[in-house]
């Protein structure tokens, strides 16, 4: 039973250690005293706690708890309580306990001095429970009973990496409670024995949180006895043995989604902040070169890496981008088209260029200055489809770095089976003689597509449309199906193939509030819900959804997930500029998978936006229709289908040669992948140029890592997929992996 309650009790410290490791969004303080007890939290939290956090450039508001309705309170702004009471009692105690234990989880931190303050409630006939009290002691490692009394301690034991003093008296009766540590992460800051034998921490701290007693926070003299400058800076930065990345200057979407997709730590402050030596990366946003600040230059100079992301001397065209295969690996002699007029600083003498374009333009380049290093990096290059480029020069230029990577790429097939209109295109007759759109489809394209699915051992995902009229109100009707025999042969293989069948839709109207009513809305796919049974047979179940045109908005999705709550993937483009663009979770159940690439050529293009997407979260989504041959948008250049064909094949076979270790699903498999890896978060750590890996019981493996060290490393509980040299692929096998230098 102890086993399984410490494998429990070791789970539940994993998952909060998640829920704190991820939050980053730039907060302030919250003060709390109680207006009641004549400025006794309130001296304390003014002389103390206030400016320490003044010197950690972190804003606080003060609050009395008592002339406010906290349990209604927003504390979304807030990353840290620290409260001080000296009484128990609490105008609706539960609530108030209530309340703390959601902002705990929703990634707060709560430090409390001297007591909890709320295990009385004012109106006397509601008084919280230890139930109700360890709501939130148990979330801060903690296991409380009431067991209150006054005792002399026979000696005091202050952790010595957080006492304050080198000489402190306590020979005075003083307070004293039975505080349990439960949880590893948790650790005693003062421990005293009582002249009876027992033992009792008094003060402790956590990555949640913590307590300090009043009785312990001075000595008999009145001295402070804890060192809350330290304790303060590790509740808000946290401790150096995580992967964290600092980011200054104004919020940038681009940035932050850059960050998000990576699953690393990072604080995002407006200004420089005191402790830096936690970070292994300091980032300023629109930031200047050469950088002044003192304390930027000591952390640079003693081995921190600093990214300057701003704006150089000169405007110039960059025909494209040429990667340093030391950032990120890409096929040989490949240059990234780019055409654009950027703003680019010129490198100073030393100066390692990293990413540059064949007019020799030095872009992203770094100088090593002390122990440590400073990239630049042009704020032009801050864009979307670049995101990953960025994650890419900052991990490969650290000694040591771990990247969570999806490892899954798929391939849509959108519009397909399609209705057909027997029309003879001039594009096709030109290449393929008499025949029509009809034939061209069924006897041409798509023999061409499953012989390329056999070369390439591809798993195709075809997205199902039975329509392309405009109704959006009754009647429904499937005529134009009708008119196309071969769809209905091309699904029944499809069927019986290892290919999946996704829905497009009634029709190719998108799926937003604009667009259709909500009772249209409902009885149209409610129709074609029943269509598919008829066509496809009780056993089809539709996992996967591709939007007409890639748009649609949280109104079409619920109305969707209402008639079809099998869908867990919607298809979009990355490309988009709607609020359904990025890779992101609906309803804690549908995946939202924008696709990064798309068409048959040019070649390069398709290259482009695959590589960078690798670049940002380890897989790219590909689309194409059957219809790009005569789209004068997707085949701007009339190419024939034999020029297209071989543009496609080109570009599958360069992904495949280059990089081998990426895994092809189906579109839900592939989403599957990308839910897990948002919704399982690894714990990440480093110590001593070592990296540890802890997934909690119960998550999913495999699971997939860009790792690169600096010289050889051993590795346990993993494998190495592919190497590159200076970047592995590391699958994760067991919940435990270590990389040991």
């Amino acid at each position: 039973m102890l086993k399984v309650f410490r494998k429990w009790l070791f789970t539940i410290s994993l998952i909060f250690l998640i829920i704190i490791e991820f939050s980053n969004i730039e907060g302030k303080a919250l003060l709390l005293y109680k207006g009641s007890e004549q400025g006794y939290g309130y001296n304390i939290l003014m002389k103390y706690f206030a400016p320490v956090l003044k010197e950690l450039i972190e804003s606080y508001d003060v609050i009395d708890v008592e002339g406010v309705d906290f349990p209604n309170m927003d504390l979304q702004q807030y990353n840290l309580i620290i409260t001080c009471y000296y009484s128990p009692q609490m105008r609706e105690a539960k609530k108030y306990l209530e309340k703390l234990t959601h902002f705990l989880i929703n990634g707060g931190k709560i430090l409390i001095v001297n007591n909890l303050g709320a295990s009385i409630d004012t109106s006397g006939s509601n008084h919280p429970g230890l139930a109700e009290i360890n709501s939130v002691y148990n979330l801060l490692g903690i296991s409380y009973t009431f067991s209150w009394r006054k005792a002399k301690p026979l000696y005091v034991d202050i952790n010595s990496e957080y006492v304050a003093a080198g000489s402190l008296k306590f020979e005075n009766l003083r307070d004293v409670e039975q505080f349990k540590i439960i949880s590893p992460y948790a650790e005693s800051l003062i421990k005293i024995k009582t002249e009876d034998g027992n033992t009792y921490d008094m003060a402790i701290l956590s990555n949640l949180g913590g307590l300090i007693s009043y009785s312990y926070l001075f000595d008999d003299e009145g001295k402070v006895t804890l060192n809350l400058y330290l304790i303060i800076s590790k509740l808000l930065f946290g401790d150096s043995d995580t992967f964290r990345f600092l980011v200054v200057g104004e919020d940038n979407l681009d940035l932050r989604k850059a960050f998000d997709y990576t699953l690393l730590s990072y604080d995002w402050k407006s200004a420089v902040v005191p402790v830096l030596s936690i970070y292994d990366v300091v980032i300023l946003v629109n930031g200047v070169f050469p950088v002044s600040d003192p304390r930027l230059l000591e952390y640079t100079t003693n081995g921190g890496t600093m990214v300057v992301i701003g704006r150089g001397d000169v405007q110039k065209y960059i025909p494209d981008l040429i990667v340093d295969n030391n950032v990120f690996p890409v096929p040989k002699d490949y240059k990234f088209p780019f055409s654009k007029s950027i703003s680019v600083k010129m490198p100073p003498n030393g100066a390692i260029n990293l990413v540059t374009s064949s007019s020799q333009d030095s872009l992203v380049w770094k100088i090593n200055l002390g122990l440590g290093q400073v990239i630049f990096y042009p704020l032009d290059l801050l864009k979307k489809e670049y995101r990953g480029l960025l994650i890419q020069v900052i991990l490969s230029q650290l000694p040591i770095s771990i990247q969570p990577i999806v490892n899954s790429w798929s391939m849509f097939i959108d519009d397909f089976p399609l209705p057909a209109y027997n029309r003879k295109l001039d594009i096709i007759t030109r290449e393929f003689g008499d025949i029509t759109d009809n034939e061209f489809y069924y006897n041409v394209w798509w023999p061409a597509m499953k012989q390329l699915s056999k070369e390439f051992g591809i798993k195709y995902t075809t997205f199902f449309v039975a329509n392309y009229n405009a109704s959006v109100t009754w009647p429904f009707s499937f005529q134009e199906y009708t008119n196309t025999p071969q769809q209905l042969l091309a699904l029944k293989e499809l069927l019986n193939s290892n290919f999946e069948i996704g829905i497009h839709g009634y029709n190719h109207i998108p799926l937003t509030a604009d667009r259709w009513s909500a009772e249209q809305l409902d009885l149209v796919l409610s129709i074609f819900k029943i269509f598919l049974r008829n066509t496809l047979g009780e056993s089809y179940i539709p996992y996967t959804y591709v939007a007409p045109d890639n748009i649609i908005d949280l109104f079409g999705v619920e109305k969707l997930l209402k008639s079809f709550p099998s869908i867990k993937v919607i298809g979009t483009t990355y490309r988009g500029a709607n609020t359904l663009s990025e890779f992101e979770i609906l309803f804690d159940k549908v995946v939202v998978v924008p696709r990064t690439t798309y068409g048959y050529y040019p070649e390069d293009k398709l290259i482009a936006n695959s590589v960078l997407a690798l670049m940002s979260l380890g897989t790219y989504q590909y689309f194409l229709h059957p219809d790009d041959l005569f789209s004068k948008d997707r085949n701007p250049e009339a190419k024939t289908w034999k020029e297209m064909y071989e543009s496609l094949r080109n570009f599958l076979a360069t992904m495949r040669q280059y990089y081998p270790f990426l895994r092809n699903h189906l579109a839900s498999e592939s989403g599957d992948a990308i839910y897990t890896f948002f919704k399982e978060r690894p714990i990440i750590k480093k110590e001593s140029g070592s990296i540890s890996v802890l997934l909690p019981i119960g998550y999913h493996l495999p699971r997939y890592y860009y790792v690169r060290v600096s010289g050889p490393f051993t590795l346990y509980g993993g494998k190495i997929v592919y190497s590159y040299g200076n970047l592995v692929i590391v699958e994760q096998t067991e919940n435990k992996m270590e990389i040991r230098k």
